[in-house]
């Protein structure tokens, strides 16, 4: 069983240095209660459900960091982790079980098929036809080049860069929509 070693260790001055934004006093507490929230995942889940352990556990973590605030300090943290941590397990518990994870390649891919030859050469003769100034920032933004990079190193406002991509867009729709 966890025992709690509150004090010498200052789990509250833990909690009270995360909350005004200190990571490794959460990465502290997450060390230290790792095994107590697993022990409660593994228990209230129970071994049919081992694969949902880990993902479980993290669950539990991000939820009980978002809600830290909300820890009135009426019993040791350690106590108000475990039936946090349980409550959140018994709600997990009761979803369904997974059917399998879906192999990655049966996962259809979101991003839209690669354009053909015809249109490829459409935009290279629009694109071609911007002033050299317009040309320099979509070589920019095709390249991944922040928008705020592109303004400093054309010597323009960032407004006048969102201005002239908004504007080259507008034309390749146009052109291309035929």
């Amino acid at each position: 069983m966890f025992q709690c070693d509150c004090p010498p260790d200052d789990c509250a001055g833990r909690v009270r240095a995360y909350l005004g934004g200190d990571r490794r006093a959460g990465d502290a507490l997450a060390t230290k209660f790792g095994g107590l929230v697993r022990a409660v995942v593994a228990k209230v889940m129970g071994p049919s459900r081992r694969e949902e352990w880990d993902d479980a556990c993290q669950t539990i973590f991000l939820r009980l960091f978002t809600n830290l605030h909300r820890w009135e300090q009426r019993c040791p943290f350690c106590k108000w982790l475990a039936v946090v941590a349980a409550r959140r397990a018994i709600d997990m518990g009761k979803l369904p079980q997974p059917q399998g994870r879906v192999p990655l390649e049966q996962i259809p891919d979101p991003r839209p098929a690669q354009p053909d030859r015809e249109t490829i050469e459409r935009i290279e003769t629009l694109v071609a036809r911007f002033p050299p100034e317009w040309r320099q920032v979509w070589d920019g933004w095709l390249q991944g080049d922040r928008r705020e990079d592109i303004a400093a190193r054309m010597g323009k406002s960032l407004r006048t860069i969102q201005y002239w991509l908004a504007e080259m867009l507008d034309t390749l729709r146009e052109n291309l929509a035929d």
